[in-house]
């Protein structure tokens, strides 16, 4: 059996390529790197559109080759915040899009939230980057997390790299607060659109 190709068909045969290759973009693997916290995410006072940043505690090459060193930013904002009324439930959702690294250049990256750790005045001495659960070198595109209240009292996490935020934290009973310095786990990679151009060291 032959197959003919019109070239008046071609653009939908291009169509059909493009959205195939967007998918196996979206499926997409992350390298895992610990981060934390640069200033307060608190429940009741949290905005759509209020900037979050994390710091990279290590370095990090991503599958696809990306190097992102220790000291570089991952920088987002809220998409979604529940705050808690009469001691309901409260949430906050979050992304990261960019990576900010040395120079000030900055690279789209897909991001997610892997695990979280207190790191209060009375925990420090209990995490940190040495003493903290291992973070994955390597994340799976279909890894989703579901992290119960008790590495951070009373807040859930919930997680899934094929998901569009990064991740969100929910309490069931009120309000609740990240300290700065908060150690996150995050997956992260360069988004579909960047390219795979190397950061300067």
């Amino acid at each position: 059996m032959r197959i003919r190709i019109s070239l008046k068909n071609l653009p939908l045969i291009l169509a059909i390529v493009s959205l195939i290759g967007v998918g196996a973009a979206s499926a997409q693997s992350l390298a895992g790197v610990n981060t934390r916290l640069m200033k307060p995410l608190d429940s009741q006072s949290a905005t759509v559109g209020e900037s979050v940043a994390v710091r990279l505690e290590g370095s990090v090459k991503t599958p696809d080759g990306v190097k992102l060193p220790r000291g570089s930013a991952l920088l987002g904002k809220v998409v979604a915040v529940t705050p808690s009324e009469n001691g309901g439930p409260s949430s906050v959702s979050l992304v990261f899009t960019t990576a900010e690294v040395r120079g000030g250049r900055q690279i789209p990256v897909k991001a997610t939230l892997l695990a979280a750790f207190p790191a209060d005045e009375n925990t420090a001495a209990s995490y940190d980057a040495s003493s903290m659960s291992t973070v994955a070198r390597q994340v799976p595109a279909d890894h989703s997390v579901n992290q119960q209240p008790g590495a951070l009292p009373s807040i859930t996490l919930k997680a899934a790299v094929r998901n569009s935020d990064s991740g969100t934290f929910s309490r069931a009973d009120g309000n609740f607060k990240l300290a700065a310095g908060t150690f996150l786990q995050v997956g992260v990679a360069p988004a579909a659109t960047a390219g795979s151009t190397s950061a300067a060291e």
